[in-house]
């Protein structure tokens, strides 16, 4: 069987579909990794910022007893 020029068309449209629905799902992907990365970027900063007021408030504590 001979592909015919609008078979030829088809499959190409069908192709280039196929790949749009690649590309944006690799997108998505990239996206939603990036925002996990985010979140916990920020988890941990927040860890070390209560560590560090805890601390701080130690400290205070501390130097407000002795006086």
């Amino acid at each position: 069987m001979k592909n015919n020029p609008s078979t030829e068309q088809v499959k190409e449209q069908i192709f280039d579909i196929f790949m749009n629905i690649e590309v944006e799902q690799h997108q998505e992907r990239k996206k939603s990794e990036a925002l996990k990365h985010l979140e916990a970027r920020r988890g941990i900063e927040k860890h070390f910022e209560e560590k560090q007021l805890i601390k701080s408030l130690d400290d205070y504590s501390d130097f407000d007893i002795e006086n």
